[in-house]
């Protein structure tokens, strides 16, 4: 199984969070290559590089998936996702970053504009060995809004400088603007569904038609997309008591970080967020991030029935949220598609060969084929009946080396 991300973007890379103790990172580091093969992710691609020495690592692990990255991402400067990390972290966290002459009296004297235009940074990522290009269109959430988004020449530059390497762009969207923006820009890959509807988020009529138009755009241009809806579903999870007592999560989270995200510092994601809610109760809270999933499952279930590229993708978003678990995310995530309705021959399709595809990975992988790489699952289930074979592996098969999925699992 091919699947991205490892995370989009995470205030302490991929590690749980500054906040929790290092015996609990340490051994988060230390089976998290394992946990993603337990969940049948023979193949990783981290969309965009916050600690490359952490990534190292990972790779470097005597058992784990085949792992590939976009490098830097190219975020603009001061906006989203840089803009949500505050202060000057932000230039250290993105050093990648597009220069935008816009906003020239806040961008610090020592980044020359040379040196961060389209052409530096898209050649920059081709140099680290990236696979892709990572770039954003959001005007941010929360205490950081109306923030700055790239010019649509800007984007449009990132994409010839990165196909002329050879590099497809995936662009961060998550709402009926950004995707629109997405579709006039022509880039490879949606990365987020669309569960910002803008103005018709009261519409309780199916797609609007102006949503329609921009679907139909994206099919037309042959624009792959990723729904991740396990990204917001994943926030409501935090507050649903039970589920931390899942017992996949004892499978691929040490007991250590399960025991911490009991704590109020473990919690304190949670928390933070609930202020933002005023006063509504956990329940209200679950349903408001189930409805935003359910919009952008109404646009996936729409773009797949029209022919649209769906691209598998499972995502560990930013903060300690312990919601979408590494690896395990993907099992949710593939479930919750096929809850929405996306038929099980296009989540195989999109899960194997079609994000081979989307990462230009196709001849070595995504197939059954003499000469590719030998990375597969024996599953006890067939995943063209029932979702739920992806859960049933008896075998991973990585670079032909034969694991015993239950070998994998948190000792």
């Amino acid at each position: 199984m091919t699947a991205t991300p490892i995370s989009p973007w995470h205030r302490d890379s991929q590690s749980p969070s500054r906040r929790s103790s290092s015996r609990s990172r340490a051994a988060y580091a230390e089976q998290l290559p394992r946990s993603y093969l337990y969940s049948g992710f023979t193949t990783v691609i981290d969309l965009s590089v916050f600690d490359r020495g952490f990534l190292d690592r990972l790779k470097a692990a005597p058992v784990g998936p085949d792992i590939y990255d976009c490098g830097g991402a190219l975020a603009l400067a001061n906006g989203y996702p840089m803009a949500m990390i505050g202060g000057d972290a932000g230039w250290a966290v993105f050093p990648n970053f597009l220069y935008d002459p816009r906003q020239k009296d806040r961008i610090p004297s020592r980044f020359p504009p040379e040196a961060h235009t389209p052409n530096a940074t898209v050649a920059r990522v081709a140099a680290d060995g990236g696979i892709c290009v990572k770039t954003f269109q959001e005007t941010g959430f929360g205490p950081a809004r109306n923030l700055p988004t790239p010019p649509l020449e800007m984007i449009q530059e990132v994409i010839r400088e990165s196909h002329a390497r050879g590099l497809p762009v995936l662009m961060h969207a998550n709402a009926l603007n950004a995707w629109r923006f997405a579709a006039s820009a022509k880039v490879d890959v949606i990365v987020h569904g669309m569960w910002n509807w803008n103005e018709f988020d009261g519409s309780r009529a199916g797609l609007p038609e102006a949503i329609r138009r921009v679907l139909d755009t994206v099919v037309a241009a042959r624009i792959g997309f990723m729904p991740t809806l396990r990204v917001i579903d994943g926030q409501g999870d935090m507050y649903d008591p039970a589920f931390l007592d899942d017992p996949h999560l004892a499978r691929v989270l040490p007991p250590s970080l399960i025991a911490w995200y009991r704590t109020p510092a473990g919690q304190a994601m949670a928390v933070e967020m609930r202020q933002g809610f005023g006063g509504a109760s956990d329940q209200r809270i679950r349903e408001i991030f189930r409805g935003a999933t359910d919009r952008a499952g109404l646009v996936a279930t729409y773009l797949v029935s029209h022919g649209g590229r769906l691209i598998f993708g499972s995502d560990t978003p930013s903060g300690p949220m312990f919601g979408n678990p590494p690896g395990l995310n993907g099992f949710l995530e593939l479930r919750r598609l096929a809850e929405v309705g996306i038929p099980l021959d296009r989540l195989f399709a999109a899960a194997t060969i079609e994000a081979a595809r989307a990462f230009n990975l196709e001849t070595r992988y995504g197939t059954v084929e003499a000469g590719k790489v030998a990375n597969l699952l024996l599953l006890r289930g067939d995943p063209l009946k029932t979702v739920t074979a992806y859960d049933a592996i008896d075998l991973v098969i990585s670079r032909g080396r034969v694991l015993d999925r239950a070998s994998l699992a948190v000792r």
